[in-house]
């Protein structure tokens, strides 16, 4: 899930986390810019091991560095505020 800011992407990250509660297995990864040292180096590898169920995040997610294992839909919220680069970068993963 691909949204505008790293305000939208937390709120996203937190509801999303409390449904996942009661399912147990699927684990979820927010990446954005704020995300530093340890902690990016942490989602980074859970992403790229495919581990991550649902990623949430910003224009982080597009970043040529971020690897997906196995990427089969991406949710962008308000498109409108991503240019046709952006969505084509992250549809190419």
């Amino acid at each position: 899930l691909m949204v505008p800011t790293e305000l939208i992407a937390q709120q996203h990250f937190e509801n999303i986390i409390k449904l996942l509660a009661s399912l147990g297995d699927v684990q979820a990864v927010l990446l954005t810019g704020s995300v530093k040292g340890k902690a990016r180096k942490e989602a980074l590898e859970v992403i790229k091991s495919g581990k991550a169920g649902i990623i949430i995040g910003t224009h982080a997610l597009f970043q040529e560095h971020v690897e997906f294992a196995n990427l089969v839909l991406a949710v962008i919220d308000e498109q409108h505020r991503f240019g046709v680069g952006q969505r084509m970068a992250l549809s190419h993963k």
